[in-house]
């Protein structure tokens, strides 16, 4: 392909996402699995190109709305590789209108591009902080409740690259074993820092080709996630009910704990997400979970009241945490979105609350980083239901990660500069009667 043919196709791969409202990792793949003329590199520098562009979303629409523009997908990119070193003289030697090549520039465009070229260039620190954290900045109260003055220091590590993190299965394995294996075929990877089954690779290998990932050796799976299922703090025959499973990355991070003289349970309100853990766990080599789709007044939940030890409720949330892997989840998030993913956890905890026997523990997470859908929630919580208590999460680290890493806070929040991992929060509540 032409610059100018991968710039187009940069452009229509921005545009397919902001009709969508969809994941952009989902969009621009399907734009390039239904265009397969386009060579390997090709797709590597659109697929770049694209994620470039909107990792720099907010500071590229601050330029365009400067020089007197509208941002939109194409002037998004034009903006992005102007400011990248390109001349507007260039630019116009790519946008030539001819066969798989960008419309020619307009007038407009020409005048807002040359003005882009003069006005004086906005330092970083100059930049409001909304820009130079890349976040909407309607979240700024919410994030300096969460972080206070390290707002910016936090941000910055959410918004850089994300590393390839997976977990061992031990059931089939051992992480010095598997290291080995991918050792010798060729892949970087190292332990992680604090989950005892971890390990991490780097430059995004195509790990799921691989032989250890066929046999079920392993799962991709953040560190974060996996220090999350470490904490459930599950023991052999326990009674477990993962509640809100999806695709049950976490319920196979706990089959392994539980052992077969235990009941694991993994539930969810969307079959279609469910489904797809039993691929999942016979690739795994697990048999001993059972798999529940939950309606509206199911029965099963008045059944089940009191009876398991561990409730896991790893709600739906803004996934802020994660925006190291989602860049353009910021985009998406709205104060009304967060206002139901909020209720809806409310919802949830109020709920599952009555699954937990006496002495059983609620462990309630998200993998977001903001007050109101973590430490409000326990707080609210606690004031509606006075049988709960909140257990120390130091503890149950020491217990089941090691004293590497142990919190001295009464709850956990992970993040990429403090961990080394994505963003996410835990507490511990213990029924007490």
């Amino acid at each position: 392909m032409t610059p100018a043919a991968r710039l187009q196709a940069t452009i229509e791969s921005l545009s397919d996402l902001e009709e969508s409202g969809n994941p952009a990792s989902h969009i621009v793949s399907r734009y390039l699995r239904k265009r397969r003329y386009i060579g390997a590199k090709d797709r590597s520098t659109i697929r770049n190109s694209a994620f470039d562009i909107i990792r720099d979303q907010f500071h590229l629409d601050l330029q365009i709305r400067n020089a007197g523009a509208k941002p939109t997908p194409r002037s998004r990119a034009l903006a992005n590789i102007l400011i990248s070193g390109n001349s507007l003289d260039e630019i116009a030697l790519l946008c030539t209108g001819h066969r798989y090549s960008p419309p020619k520039l307009t007038e407009p465009e020409k005048i807002w591009l040359l003005t882009l070229t003069k006005i004086s260039k906005v330092t970083a620190q100059a930049r409001p902080n909304w820009v130079r954290g890349n976040y909407p900045s309607w979240l700024e109260p919410e994030l300096w409740r969460s972080f206070g003055g390290d707002v910016m220091s936090e941000m910055v590590a959410l918004d850089s690259p994300a590393p390839t993190d997976l977990r061992v299965n031990e059931a089939k394995a051992n992480r010095k074993q598997v290291l080995k294996t991918l050792h010798s075929q060729g892949f970087k990877a190292e332990p992680t820092s604090f989950a005892a089954n971890g390990i991490r690779l780097f430059n995004r290998p195509a790990i799921t080709s691989s032989e250890a990932y066929r046999n079920g050796l392993i799962e991709l799976q953040d560190e974060g996630a996996q220090l999350i299922a470490n904490l459930v703090d599950v023991e052999p025959g326990h009674c477990v009910i993962d509640f809100c499973a999806g695709a049950g990355g976490k319920t196979l991070a706990l089959a392994p704990k539980i052992g077969k003289r235990g009941q694991l349970i993994a539930c969810d309100t969307d079959s279609a997400r469910l489904n797809k853990i039993k691929p999942r766990l016979k690739r795994a080599g697990v048999r001993h979970v059972e798999t529940r789709v939950l309606t509206d007044d199911d029965a099963w939940l008045t059944k089940a009241k009191g009876t398991a030890d561990r409730v896991l409720l790893d709600v739906p949330c803004s996934g802020t945490g994660a925006w190291r892997r989602d860049p353009d989840a910021r985009h998406r998030l709205t104060p009304t979105l967060l206002a139901n993913y909020v209720v809806k956890q409310q919802v949830i905890l109020d709920l599952a609350c009555h699954l937990v026997r006496p002495g059983g523990r609620l462990i309630y997470a998200t993998c977001s980083v903001l007050a109101s859908e973590n430490k409000d929630q326990i707080e609210r919580f606690l004031h509606m239901w006075d049988n709960f208590s909140v257990s120390p999460v130091g503890p149950i680290w020491r217990k089941t990660v090691g004293a590497n890493g142990a919190p001295d806070e009464s709850m956990l929040q992970l993040t990429p500069k403090r961990h080394g991992v994505d963003g996410f929060f835990l507490a511990v509540l213990t029924r007490t009667r």
